[in-house]
């Protein structure tokens, strides 16, 4: 009796089944509101030099204007528009303080700030902390220990298999909220950088969520597990915007995460393990207990201790047939990833997956944390960047049903390049088709990771799938570790840097995909390193070719892949 036959017995898609969910998509809804917390609590409102304390005079007044004037140089910014300078001030000549007068600065002479700076408003950890100008690197360091926590959260996955679903849901998922909270109570500069880092750290509640939710339904199910949650995933996204319009104060907008938290007490108590994964680790009574538990829920009699022997005894013959297969037809190369990358054709494979993963996780969170870039308010252009999630799953599913995986992979890379290269070219000229062009980069760029995801799964080889797609995330995190500084480098005179660096690399990605990635459309997963290698189903320039299948015996990929692919949509 395999596992899907356990599943038919008590119910596979019962009350049990979708209580379960229920839960796991309500439980990811506030996901968004901490992972895109930098768009919220690290905004910079206008601000200017701060004025010297001798000059006594009210910040209302009108003398403090001309005072603002005297003190503080003019500048066109990158949209054309006449504003103070914001990190230079004129020097202020050398004489005692006795004999100062709103006439001792020198025009002919800027220097950085000298006595703080001074923000409209103080509702952001950029003001808290001072995270500009000459400092500006406090701002991208933050979200790039942000970054590292979530590199690091993807070796939970060992402990998952390890110790169970449950625990490491519970554990990451209340870790989140209450490191939210203590990040909104921050002292200092040196205590953001580590709550942040501890945040992202928890960030990996979601794939122990999405695992548990698949492995108590049967295969076939899914797909709708996915688009449930993308979607639930996808009106956390949209509400963020909200949230930061009600709570505009980074502290408030942090500990509204925190209490949220508090309406999530229940799964403690009703969260449940994953029976697939109790089943597998030969947990007899928690295996048992939580069959009929189950079972009696769905409506179902069974007997729940012939079933696990059932189970069991089935698992003891498998592991022997394949112990034999193996010692038969599996090679060193089909095990390890790393001896892969021996052969030419597969290195350039996995270097375009990792180069495309780099491309898309970089420009992606580029747009999400940095919506100030945009012209008009912030509020709204993040609103408008969440929105773009809404065609993301519509285009990422049909298009590659049209097109094929890589063609359409090719194309949404190309797309997303040139839109995000060319866009600052325009910020003087035509502020509305600027933010076109990166709402065009955001939903392309983010459309074609949901499918290079579902690539990366298909040309890999069975014994070495997990470890491509842990390599294609690391790479990616490297990517989104460096970003922050890309955008720090794009400030000032240099503010297309990170605009062509990033959209360079998403053509270079579209490139990679057309020459070295093969077609997987309609065509069986490898289960060796031989039977990838079969697979030239190379495009290149001939983009209008029609492939078919060179071996008998092909079919559709598993649904598994469909799984992982919906999953990264999300």
């Amino acid at each position: 009796m395999d596992y899907e036959e356990v599943l038919h017995a008590v119910g596979s898609f019962g009350r049990y089944q979708k209580v379960v969910l229920a839960m796991v998509s309500l439980s990811l809804l506030p996901n968004p509101f901490l992972d895109l917390m930098f768009a919220f609590t690290q905004y910079e409102s206008e601000f200017h030099c701060e004025l010297p304390t001798w000059m006594n005079v009210s910040k209302n007044s009108d003398d403090y204007e001309k005072l603002l004037n005297l003190s503080i140089p003019w500048e066109v910014d990158s949209y054309g528009i006449m504003r103070r300078n914001r990190c230079k001030m004129y020097k202020i000549q050398n004489i005692s303080d006795d004999h100062r007068t709103i006439n001792s600065f020198n025009q002919s002479d800027m220097i950085r700030c000298r006595y703080g700076y001074h923000f409209n408003d103080f509702n952001s950890a950029t003001a808290k902390f001072s995270m500009v100008c000459a400092d500006s690197w406090k701002a991208a360091l933050a979200i790039t220990f942000y970054m590292m926590g979530m590199g690091i959260a993807i070796f939970s996955g060992y402990i998952s298999d390890r110790f169970g679903r449950r625990p490491v849901f519970l554990a990451t998922k209340f870790g989140h909220f209450i490191f939210a909270g203590l990040l909104s109570m921050s002292w200092n500069y040196t205590s953001y950088l580590v709550l942040s880092l501890l945040i992202g750290l928890c960030s990996s509640n979601y794939s122990a969520a999405f695992v548990l939710a698949t492995e108590m339904i049967k295969t076939k199910r899914n797909l709708q597990v996915a688009l449930a949650i993308s979607v639930m995933y996808a009106v956390g996204v949209i509400s963020s915007p909200l949230l930061g319009y009600l709570l505009p104060n980074w502290r408030w907008f942090l500990r509204a995460s925190f209490y949220i938290g508090v309406l999530y007490l229940p799964l403690i108590w009703y969260f449940p393990e994953s029976l697939r994964w109790c089943m597998v680790s030969k947990r007899r009574k928690q295996s048992i207990a939580l069959m009929k538990k189950i079972a009696e829920t769905n409506g179902k009699m069974i007997n729940a201790e012939l079933i696990y022997d059932r189970f069991q005894s089935y698992q003891i013959n498998k592991e022997q047939r394949s112990a034999r297969e193996s010692e038969m037809s599996i090679t060193r190369e089909d095990r390890s990833y790393f001896l892969q990358w021996v052969n030419p054709t597969m290195r350039m494979r996995y270097i375009g997956v990792c180069t495309s993963w780099i491309a898309a996780c970089m420009m992606s969170y580029a747009i999400s944390l940095y919506p100030a870039n945009l012209s008009g308010d912030r509020i709204i252009n993040k609103l408008l960047i969440s929105l773009t999630d809404v065609p993301v799953i519509v285009i990422s599913y049909y298009l590659p049903l049209t097109l094929g995986r890589v063609r359409s992979a090719a194309i949404l890379y190309l797309l997303s390049g040139t839109s995000y290269v060319i866009s600052p070219f325009f910020k003087k000229g035509n502020a509305v088709l600027v933010t076109s062009l990166i709402l065009v980069a955001k939903t392309t760029i983010q459309s074609a990771f949901c499918v290079i995801y579902l690539i990366t799964n298909e040309i890999s080889p069975t014994l070495v799938r997990s470890t491509s797609l842990g390599v294609a995330s690391i790479s990616a995190r490297v990517g989104c570790i460096i970003m922050p500084f890309l955008m720090l480098a794009g400030k000032g005179e240099n503010e297309y840097t990170p605009y062509v660096t990033m959209g360079t690399c998403a053509l270079v990605a579209a490139i990679m995909c057309l020459f070295f990635i093969p077609e997987t459309e309609n065509r069986e997963m490898p289960d060796s390193l031989e039977m990838a290698l079969k697979n030239r189903r190379i495009y290149g320039l001939n983009l209008r070719k029609k492939f078919e299948s060179t071996d008998k015996g092909t079919k559709i990929h598993v649904a598994g892949a469909s799984e992982k692919y919906n999953q990264s949509c999300a």
